[in-house]
């Protein structure tokens, strides 16, 4: 199953600090906890990567690369020049359904990961996910 593949441990310290946080100082405190941490994290392990800010092609490389180390299953149906489908066949923080809105979780790394890849003149939009019953996360990034 896809699952198997899930590193729960390294996802489960996420959620933990982010429960805690949310209870402490509430859920704006905690999702910009959450937000800072993606940013410092991601941000290194791009860099590192050799990612051409602005290519789709790179965008998708760089992001497969990186949830794949963290045992994330993600999926990228579509790539062009104009569009990227991004897809996640693993739920990253099961542990936060009923605990924060999808959208605000989701947009504590994806919008750092479409701005610091792909640039400002790109956005994204959820259409698909795992906690409304979907068989996926599908998030559509479009160049505006």
């Amino acid at each position: 199953m896809l699952f198997m593949k899930y590193n729960a441990s390294f996802f489960g310290c996420h959620e933990a600090y982010f429960l805690i946080l949310k209870e402490l100082k509430g859920e704006r405190f905690a999702l910009d906890a959450i937000r800072r941490v993606m940013k410092r994290n991601l941000s290194k392990a791009y860099t590192s990567s050799g990612f051409i800010k602005g290519d789709p092609k790179s965008f998708a490389k760089v992001v497969s690369k990186r949830d794949a180390s963290v045992g994330l299953v993600v999926k990228f149906p579509v790539v062009s020049e104009s569009k990227i489908v991004y897809q996640f066949h693993t739920d990253p923080f099961p542990g936060l359904k009923g605990h924060v809105a999808a959208e605000k979780l989701d947009a504590t790394y994806m919008k750092f990961k479409v701005d610091f890849l792909l640039g400002k003149g790109w956005s994204y939009q959820t259409t698909k996910h795992l906690w409304k019953g979907d068989k996926y996360t599908e998030h559509i990034i479009k160049k505006k």
